[in-house]
């Protein structure tokens, strides 16, 4: 099928994987010009009038989806040998399931970045009325964002129940294939209950389980597995790997409950409570994934921060050293570079600086060169504020008009979709005027869909012309801002070394906290 045009619309570049169900290849959209998945299906399911029904009408619920974390549904339709279709957005990243291969486990915090995403999207969609009811790592890709942060996006919503018709036992006839894995099987699943929206839950926690130690909560024989799930209770994470937080342990024993009443009840409880868990990696701004502070402004009674700035110690959440995050930035689960977490580190201690020169000029007042650094730094700071507010606003701009534009970009595509799917019939064929009216109406689409696309293109390219130009004007703020902060920190010595012994306890301060300025700026590479 490689080069292959598929329905008039689809150019197919290469195979991306295949299973029991059909194949996934990554096709070119020829019309808009853009990468997108398509999963073709088995004939057999074309072939079974009451599945190609259902299969329209799950794709018609998975379509109203609309979050970040869920793989979006654009399209559908049947190609001319019969089989059906789905096209979907392409996420080019790797399967959770091969990043736990080669990682073996995730960390703490990363971990708890990964479930809140995957609690949030079940969330929604359960708002929705779909239920997964396939969770586990093969179907959740891990993919980066601009700022390297992790974003999971889950795969084949819906198609669980498109592609069940016989019941759970059909279900385990293909281990690990869409019709579900008994790995990561709720209890009542297994027991040929209903559709249950806590059963995704019971799979997120077994997911959590895998996250945490490298493996589900059961393994071994499938019959011995689903046993199990009906009837064993899942080890404590705490006993084997003591580093887990006892409040994440407690919640996700509580999500493998048996009983689907004694489990969290929905994504959104579930979010609140990973978000409590010590080491949750709280936003410190826009696509940050952690948050670092550093001990208060140097000042009466904080002596300890000037011992901790000069030996290079520096305080961060979820008691885990800046040179560890260092080494291993994504195994720790901070997903910003070395360089972006040292620039934070090098904020505070420029605010150290600047707190100890308050505290002299308040002390020892009628320095107007100090005076006037003060003025310089308090500026070029403002300024530096502004420019991370216009970023993040324009960052937000840019998200927002992707966003909006790709879901009405869906429902048009989609209701192409149904049209196509109505033109292509072949029980009850359209009768040659209501053909053309068809063909029409699906034109009339296609072009509002071209130039919906191109008008995003071009908004996209404005506001990244944009954000070109404040890159610029930041950076040379940026420069100048440093250059103050040197001023700054030579004012305060000439004026604490003026002072001698008049200087008191804060010449000591000094001795530590501007060494530790002295670096950060030559490692800035400052031309001031």
């Amino acid at each position: 099928m490689i080069g292959e045009i598929l329905d008039g619309t689809y150019k197919v570049v290469r195979l991306i994987g295949e299973g029991a169900t059909g194949e996934v290849y990554l096709v070119e959209h020829i019309h808009i010009g853009r990468h997108e998945a398509i999963k073709v299906l088995k004939p057999e399911v074309a072939a079974d009038a009451r599945l190609a029904s259902r299969f329209r009408r799950e794709a018609r619920a998975i379509n109203r989806l609309r979050h970040p974390n869920i793989i979006g549904i654009y399209d559908f339709g049947r190609l001319p040998d019969g089989r059906l279709y789905l096209t979907m957005e392409h996420a080019a990243g790797e399967t959770l399931d091969t990043v736990l291969k080669r990682a073996g486990r995730l960390d703490v915090v990363r971990t708890l970045y990964v479930l809140h995403q995957l609690a949030s999207a079940i969330d929604h969609a359960h708002s929705h009325g779909v239920v997964h009811r396939d969770l586990k790592p093969h179907n959740l890709v891990l993919v980066e964002d601009k700022n390297r942060n992790d974003v999971i996006k889950i795969l084949d919503f819906g198609l669980a129940k498109v592609l069940n018709p016989g019941g759970p036992g059909d279900e385990l006839t293909l281990r690990g294939e869409i019709f579900g894995t008994a790995e990561y099987m709720a209890p009542e699943r297994l027991g040929g209950g209903p559709d249950d929206p806590r059963s995704d839950l019971y799979a997120i926690g077994c997911i959590a389980f895998e996250l945490l130690t490298g493996k589900p909560p059961f393994t071994g024989p499938q019959a011995l597995v689903m046993a199990a799930h009906m009837q064993s209770t899942p080890p404590a994470l705490g006993r084997a790997f003591p580093g887990i937080p006892g409040m994440l342990d407690v919640m996700v024993q509580q999500l493998l409950a048996k009983d689907p009443a004694q489990r969290m009840q929905t994504g959104k409880q579930l979010m609140m409570a990973l978000e409590q868990v010590p080491g949750y990696p709280r936003k410190a701004g826009p696509g940050r994934t952690g948050r670092m502070s550093i001990a208060p402004p140097v000042g009466p009674g904080h002596e300890s921060v000037l011992s901790d700035l000069a030996s290079g110690r520096v305080e961060i959440h979820d008691e885990v050293t800046l040179q560890e995050r260092s080494r291993a930035p994504k195994q720790m689960g901070y997903a910003e570079t070395a360089a972006a977490r040292t620039e934070e580190v090098r904020d505070e201690i420029f605010k150290a600086l600047v707190a100890l020169a308050e505290e002299a000029s308040d002390l020892h007042p009628g320095d107007g060169a100090l005076t006037l650094a003060l003025v310089d730094v308090e500026r070029f700071e403002a300024d530096r504020a502004r420019y991370g507010r216009d970023r993040a606003q324009l960052e937000e701009r840019h998200a927002s008009a992707a966003q909006s534009v790709r879901e009405r970009e869906g429902s048009l595509r989609f209701a192409i979709a149904e049209l196509r799917f109505e033109r292509q019939r072949k029980d009850q064929p359209p009768r040659e005027a209501a053909a053309k009216d068809l063909d029409f109406q699906i034109a009339q689409l296609d072009s509002v869909v071209r130039d919906l696309t191109l008008g995003l293109g071009h908004e996209l390219a404005a506001i990244d012309e944009r954000g070109i130009e404040l890159a610029a004007a930041e950076h040379d703020n940026e420069l100048h801002w440093l250059a103050a902060i040197r001023r700054l920190r030579g004012a305060l010595g000439d004026r604490l070394g003026a002072l001698g012994a008049q200087a008191g306890d804060l010449s000591s301060k000094f001795a530590a906290v501007g060494e530790a300025s002295l670096q950060m700026l030559d490692s800035a590479g400052s031309d001031a």
